[in-house]
């Protein structure tokens, strides 16, 4: 019980996971996070050829690239990837010490396969870019 929701709005709640709508959502869920880590892991083979590795996660929502080249700094790298467009959790957030710092985390779950596309798209604009200015 909620006491903020509506009665009725609690009580259509109720029936909908009694009758088995939230198995039938995930389900919905899980194959259109699938396609998109399909498509993200795709379109990073594709557009970084050699120059990264890429996990494949059996959950999530992530993807958590390392670059080859280690003297890729992904902090340095943010403003120009935010320059064209993109955005991504720079490694060293994930390490109390600043390591990864040739890491990043990308987001397979808010965009649909196209959208990723693009977003790896410029990712290696930014990339390009990075590389060009130093």
């Amino acid at each position: 019980m909620d006491s903020c929701a509506p009665v009725p709005n609690q009580h259509l709640i109720a029936r909908w996971l009694a009758e088995g709508g939230a198995d039938s959502h995930v389900e919905v869920l899980r194959k259109a996070y699938r396609e998109r880590k399909i498509a993200m892991s795709e379109g990073l083979e594709r557009l970084f050829p050699g120059e990264i590795r890429a996990t494949d996660p059996d959950g999530g929502f992530f993807l958590w690239v390392t670059f080859e080249d280690e003297s890729i700094n992904t902090e340095d790298l943010m403003n120009t990837a935010l320059e064209e467009g993109v955005a991504y959790i720079p490694g060293p957030a994930f390490s109390p010490a600043g390591n990864f710092s040739n890491a990043l985390r990308l987001c397979f779950a808010s965009a649909a396969p196209d959208r990723i596309d693009d977003g790896l798209q410029r990712l290696r604009r930014a990339v390009d870019r990075y590389r060009a200015e130093r």
